[in-house]
């Protein structure tokens, strides 16, 4: 297998029947899922494959908890190396940050915990931290109060999984990304990934990383190997089984897919399948009875829901044998390659452009916790729009912080931004990556402007109504992210263009 790039195959040549493929991206429209990305391998071949426009197959996502099974990985090439095992105490594996007094509880703590995600705490002592200023996140961990006896409870923890790459870290020297280069990332052929650190120069373990799909789908289909790939073990088999079957109950195995049981850093799903899970659904869905891999990168919160279509229709369409060549095949791969996010339309052209290059000073909140000071409009002869905003973050791991946006909108079209569209200190990862945007006019000389970044959910979707030296930005929100309508109101800091 070419460690770049997967094979591809026509679908009925690998048993799948094409129309589950069709169905399922019915069901995507119909249901409106925000996705960015399907693959779907069986047999270690690529049998279906899109990207919804503008969104591109070399698009970095960001994995969101999709991360913590990476984590999990290094942790399981680090025990077959004999740094450690999954019955060391985090105790003794970091004495040098444990508190004076520790909880009695915290001293009976293994890795084993941190990976089931059985620390014994009720809450993740990271969930506030990550937040504070000069916050040493795992000291703020082992000082935290461990109500239950570790292993007896599940409690979800990206906390737990930031500790187990403080203990890789500390054992190896190296960032996890770093320890992961030679042993997986290289083998695998990934290259174009990132992963965030702490304040304290620790890999985040839990979250921050971001790759493209076709590199996830890599890492779902060597866990379908069993830890094999091109001949060569990257992981033990017997890391493989614990990592992806069950090794804490965390409900009661009813319903949906996540009261199935969780393992190292995976979910058990139904259907004999298991997962790594991000949120606003990330997915790597590796199903061993039909020697398949789902990956999907999306920006939504209904991710059950897309699991059901999952289960309904890709799940029946996978065959023993091969099938013959039919016309849902030809009509699955035309839809595949015709997936998009419609840009904005068009719109008039516009009368009156007072409003172009002029800044206008601004006194509001967005739904997602930035304040906007300032924003300038700046219509281009090509007739693009630059779109510039200012603001300020009041919470952020290195305290208040500043952020600039400047993005290039296209006219009824996508206009891709890169390498990076915002800029500012401590708000934004420094791998922002590619934004898309476009925007519109409306009839009564409005703009409307609409973003979707590659990596994360949507930026923005605004509309700015100047009424003379006046503006008023809606910054529409997202039912489906529950982020609501916000309205920021601002006053022309000068009547002269381009000031």
């Amino acid at each position: 297998m070419n460690t770049h790039t997967l094979p591809r195959r026509r679908p009925e040549e690998a048993g799948v029947d094409p129309q589950g493929i069709v169905d399922f991206l019915d069901a995507v429209a119909r249901e409106k899922f925000d996705l960015r990305s399907f693959m779907m391998l069986r047999r270690g071949e690529v049998v279906a494959e899109g990207w919804w426009s503008p969104h591109a197959p070399e698009d970095r996502h960001a994995m969101y908890s999709v991360s913590k099974s990476f984590t999990s990985t290094a942790v399981g090439i680090a025990v077959s190396e004999g740094l450690l095992s999954v019955e060391d105490k985090v105790a003794d594996l970091l004495p040098h940050l444990m508190p004076a007094e520790p909880h009695p509880n915290l001293l009976k703590m293994t890795v084993h915990d941190l990976l089931t995600m059985g620390t014994g705490q009720k809450v993740d002592p990271l969930e506030k931290a990550r937040t504070e200023p000069d916050a040493d996140w795992a000291k703020i961990f082992l000082a935290a109060d461990v109500e239950n006896v570790p292993g007896s409870v599940f409690a979800y923890s990206s906390g737990a999984t930031y500790m187990l790459s403080v203990i890789l870290q500390t054992l190896t020297g190296q960032k996890v990304v770093d320890y992961l280069e030679p042993r997986l990332f290289g083998p695998l052929g990934i290259e174009r990934k990132t992963w965030q650190v702490s304040p304290q120069g620790f890999t985040t373990g839990g979250w921050g990383l971001k790759l493209a799909s076709e590199d996830l789908a890599k890492f779902g289909q060597l866990y379908l190997q069993k830890g094999m790939w091109n001949g060569q073990r990257l992981v033990t088999e017997h890391w493989v089984e614990l990592a992806s079957s069950k090794r804490i109950e965390n409900g009661d195995n009813q319903g949906g897919d996540w009261s199935r049981g969780y393992g190292y850093q995976f979910w058990v799903c139904r259907h004999g399948a298991y997962r790594a899970d991000g949120a606003f659904g990330q997915f790597c869905v590796v199903l061993p009875e039909q020697e398949a891999v789902v990956v999907l990168t999306s920006a939504i919160s209904r991710t059950q829901e897309l699991l059901e279509e999952v289960w309904a229709h890709l799940l029946p369409a996978m065959q023993d044998a091969p099938l013959a060549p039919s016309a849902a095949g030809e009509e699955a791969a035309k839809r595949l390659k015709a997936l998009e996010h419609a840009p904005l339309p068009k719109g008039a052209a516009p009368a009156d452009e007072s409003w172009s290059g002029r800044t206008y000073r601004l006194d509001g909140e967005l739904a997602v916790g930035l304040k906007l000071t300032a924003a300038r409009f700046t219509a281009d002869e090509d007739g693009s729009l630059l779109v510039e905003l200012h603001g300020r973050a009041d919470k952020t791991p290195q305290g208040p912080a500043t952020f600039e946006i400047a993005l290039r909108c296209g006219a009824g079209a996508w206009r891709k931004n890169e390498p990076s569209a915002l800029s500012g200190e401590g708000v934004f990862a420094p791998d922002n990556g590619v934004v898309y945007a476009s925007y519109g006019r409306g009839e009564d000389g409005s703009l409307r402007i609409a973003t979707r970044s590659a990596a994360e959910p949507d930026l923005l979707n605004l509309t700015a109504a100047f009424d003379g030296d006046r503006i008023e930005l809606v910054e529409l929100g997202s039912a489906e992210l529950h982020l609501k309508e916000s309205r920021i109101g601002g006053q022309a800091e000068s009547a002269v263009k381009g000031d």
